[in-house]
């Protein structure tokens, strides 16, 4: 258990486009943490971070991240290629690690990650979308019995994100240019998120089936998908998404019904409306909400380090999000 007597000592590999958010958590929490330390490949880039948030090293060296002074804890913000590099090296040294979804490109190499560090370290995946506050209302509402038995559920996610805007650049691809380079796109990098709010809102899923298509030359990956899951109870659900969808934003805001015996819950954005005997609506404003799932998730990490409290979006539970993610390929026939 973490020392309670001063503030968590943590290491970040990765100062990229997400790192940003990471380290406007961190800061969030005053003097219960501290970012002692930062690793990319790109220096020029890991040294703005540095300086823009008072991060006393800048390490060149991604070994010597982890040595630099006694670290706590390990962020890693890095492409899903180096997760399990940066999740072995913590573990090696007894460092406990929160690690950005995917925790690796496969559910095979999880699984064998997961086994390899289990009761060295303490482990949390950093799948941070059930997180957003509207999501975590909608869980209120159906642990009070508001919506009832769930009887029907359907999410999407449409963006214009990797078609050329006017000035011929691709807005996902200018925020996030290694997607234009993942074999498995739309249900991995994307709709993995979907997957995992809705697995955590109404309980285990299995993938009945599942259609995918590449339809950009700019990337490798497929561009939309649909699956169709089914709740433990037998009730249906749909989760599909894309980012070539003309008229939409280049940003994804996703739209949520949930259809119970008693109330509906329907998010369009950032409104939330319950439906049904008690009418109820709330809005939320988008960018505070994305950052505070960043915060939600970091709060939870540290929290649970200085309790012993298991994490909610612990190994255990993110391997069952992967499983949805690998079976929707096999299902989508692109297991290859």
């Amino acid at each position: 258990m973490t020392d309670l007597a001063r503030p968590l000592r943590v290491a970040l590999a990765g100062a990229g486009m997400i790192s940003l958010h990471h380290l406007i958590a961190w800061r969030n929490l005053g003097d219960t943490a501290r970012v002692v330390a930062i690793y990319d490949p790109d220096a020029a880039t890991a040294q703005r971070r540095a300086e823009a948030f008072g991060i006393p090293q800048v390490v060149a060296d991604p070994a010597a991240l982890l040595e630099q002074e006694t670290i706590d804890a390990l962020d890693i913000a890095s492409p899903r290629e180096t997760h399990a590099f940066w999740v072995a090296a913590a573990a090696a040294r007894g460092i406990d690690v929160l690690c950005q979804k995917p925790l690796t490109p496969t559910l095979a190499e999880s699984m064998a990650l997961v086994q390899s560090v289990a009761g060295k370290v303490r482990l949390m995946v950093h799948e941070n979308w059930r997180f957003r506050p509207w999501y975590r209302a909608i869980k209120q509402w159906i642990e009070a019995g508001e919506i009832g038995e769930i009887l029907l559920g359907q999410m999407a996610m449409l963006t214009s994100g990797m078609l050329p805007d006017a000035t011929g650049a691709c807005p996902a691809l200018v925020r996030q240019p290694f997607m234009a380079h993942e074999p498995r796109l739309m249900i991995a990098e994307s709709l993995i998120h979907q997957l995992d709010v809705v697995r955590w809102l109404v309980g285990p899923l299995r993938v009945i089936g599942a259609r995918a298509l590449h339809t950009q030359d700019s990337v490798r990956g497929e561009t939309l998908a649909t699956i169709l899951l089914e709740s433990a109870t037998g009730a249906p659900m749909v989760v599909s998404g894309t980012t070539v969808a003309p008229g939409y934003p280049a940003r994804a805001q996703d739209r949520l019904e949930l259809i119970g015996r008693r109330a509906s819950a329907v998010l369009d954005g950032t409104v939330l409306k319950l439906q049904g005997a008690r009418n109820e609506v709330i809005a939320f404003e988008h960018e505070q909400g994305y950052q505070a799932s960043f915060d939600g998730v970091i709060a939870h990490f540290v929290a649970c380090l200085r309790s012993g409290a298991r994490f909610e979006t612990d190994p255990t539970d993110n391997l069952e999000t992967l499983r949805l993610v690998e079976h929707a390929y096999w299902a989508a026939c692109l297991h290859g």
